[in-house]
């Protein structure tokens, strides 16, 4: 059984696969990876991009990684409405 904290995670992730896959169909999210750095630090990369921070599972840092993408390509992280 997933603890709340997973489970909550895995559905901000899908969230985040969803608007990745509106904004950007083309790109496959197969290919993005975490890294964790311990301490409760983790690392996401996807292509050339890089995000660092806090997170608390890989879920978590794969969420707030593809968040961030998105943000660096010019769109709102709530709605994902360009900026």
């Amino acid at each position: 059984m997933s603890s709340p904290d997973i489970t909550f995670s895995r559905g901000c992730l899908t969230e985040a696969h969803a608007l990745v896959r509106v904004h950007f169909p083309a790109v496959t999210l197969r290919s993005a990876w975490v890294w964790d750095a311990g301490r409760g630090r983790w690392e996401f990369h996807f292509g050339d991009f890089y995000w660092h921070g806090r997170a608390s599972n890989a879920y978590d840092a794969r969420y707030k990684g593809w968040m961030a993408w998105l943000h660096s390509k010019g769109l709102d992280e709530e709605t994902g409405a360009t900026t």
